[in-house]
């Protein structure tokens, strides 16, 4: 099932309530972060190192990133470049003293489709 958000993108979750406005503000890095490496993925970046370098970057604003992995849907392993296969990029990271979680799934169909619908 996707991720359910809250308007500006933050996945819904009862924590977010336990965030400031300021740190409201700088949870929204984590969706951001994890749709610039999909945005990359369905632009044709099948690296998992480059996917997760570019997430990790986006993620600089976080007050603390516990983790974040590109995992193999169905096993949950960690992904091998390139992928080939559907992947999660998950995240979980500190804004404040609240712990949030958020992943998307990098799909091939689904870029694929993504692209097609684009042009």
């Amino acid at each position: 099932m996707p991720t359910v958000r809250e308007p500006d993108g933050l996945a819904k979750s009862s924590r977010n309530r336990y965030l400031s406005a300021e740190e409201r503000a700088r949870a929204l890095a984590i969706s951001r972060a994890l749709f610039a490496a999909a945005d990359e993925f369905c632009s044709g970046e099948r690296s998992v190192e480059k996917l997760l370098a570019i997430a990790r970057t986006n993620l600089a604003i976080v007050d603390h990133l516990q983790h974040l992995e590109l995992v193999d849907c169905d096993t949950l392993r960690r992904a091998e470049s390139p992928l080939r296969r559907p992947a999660a990029l998950c995240a979980a990271a500190y804004v404040g003293s609240t712990r949030l979680i958020d992943n998307v799934i990098l799909s091939l169909s689904a870029a694929k489709r993504d692209q097609s619908s684009n042009g």
